[in-house]
């Protein structure tokens, strides 16, 4: 099991529970049940686990959530349970320079989020690589993607439409609720979350700029940036970014290297030094995946060997019997794969 459990600012449980609450998709016991006190209220910088996050979109579906309840709460985001992330992007001057900060320090928001900017002559593609276990919750997913839609016509003033979005998953509700909230055509089973723009879109002016408070903010951000344990913790940044890269196809021990800046040779040799191995590691990824899809009805075990990076679905049945002992459909036949 991946040893560190992922966290993010109170601020997004805040601003999730707020909104649900005006629904009636959440109540003062939820908070209580995560061992919250009354007395003593989180501040926005605090850590929280992605855990708890995901524990209120589950008491909202079990309270009759509509479908597309993370599209309308995307788009419910409000400006006092802004977290430090999203009021340093606002300071910035151009949408573009906004996109450049979440993506610079999104782990800080959340560590179960990052963000990729890829630029295409006129076209610029936003791409949303959700990890573990916020990966695997398809509202929550939308929910990310519709807030940084209302996080950008907030801050630009622009109602501002994408050219096209893109979803992991299949659609959630019908596809008029999606054209009206993102206001452009959006396609399903993609391989990334994503949403695309015009490049001429990353010039446009915010309403808040000011290099002055975004110089404060800045060094804020940063400070708390480092303190996250993946800062610190090799062995976990290089978790993280196989996970990534089993998103992208970058999962090598080359391409993890040269995201990190460094060698092949260099990043074997300090692994060491914590005592594990990138093939160690890259395995562990995979049996984390691999448990987590297999529980899901929808999983085909051929796709599911694609995701992990295997080059045949007999590599990959192999492998999960070295791992437990059964080949995956046994295992979907198991109290825990059931």
């Amino acid at each position: 099991m991946l040893d560190h459990a992922p966290s993010a600012t109170a601020s997004l449980l805040l601003d999730l529970y707020q909104s649900l609450r005006q629904l009636q998709l959440a109540e003062p016991a939820d908070l209580a049940g995560l061992g919250l006190a009354p007395e003593r209220p989180l501040t926005l910088e605090a850590r929280i686990p992605v855990a708890w996050l995901l524990r209120l979109w589950q008491l909202a579906a079990e309270r009759g959530a509509p479908a597309d309840i993370g599209l309308l709460l995307g788009q419910r985001r409000g400006l006092g349970t802004r977290g430090p992330v999203a009021n340093l992007a606002a300071m910035s001057a151009t949408i573009g320079e906004a996109l450049d900060l979440f993506s610079r320090h999104s782990p800080v928001m959340s560590e179960c989020e990052n963000l990729r900017v890829e630029r295409e002559a006129e076209r610029v593609r936003i791409a949303f690589l959700f990890t573990a276990p916020l990966a695997d919750h398809p509202p929550a997913c939308e929910y990310s993607l519709s807030s940084a839609l209302c996080w950008g016509r907030q801050m630009s003033g622009v109602r501002l439409l994408p050219l096209r979005v893109g979803f992991r998953h299949a659609p959630l509700a019908a596809q008029a609720s999606y054209r009206r909230v993102l206001g452009c055509p959006v396609r399903f089973s993609e391989p990334l979350d994503y949403i695309e723009m015009t490049a001429a879109d990353l010039q446009l002016p915010l309403i808040g700029g000011n290099d002055y408070l975004k110089s404060l903010l800045q060094q804020r951000v940063s400070d708390m940036q480092a303190q996250l344990p993946s800062h610190h913790s090799l062995r976990q940044r290089v978790l993280q970014l196989i996970e990534l890269g089993l998103i992208d196809g970058a999962f090598s021990v080359e391409a993890v290297a040269r995201r990190l800046g460094t060698s092949r040779q260099t990043l074997h040799r300090h692994l060491c030094t914590e005592g594990c191995s990138f093939s160690g590691l890259l395995a562990e990824v995979r049996r984390e995946h691999a448990l987590r899809r297999l529980r899901q009805a929808d999983c085909r075990v051929e796709l599911l060997s694609r995701e992990l990076g295997f080059a045949e679905p007999s590599a990959f049945y192999k492998a999960f019997k070295g791992w437990f002992g059964v080949s995956p459909k046994a295992y979907r036949q198991t109290p825990q794969g059931g």
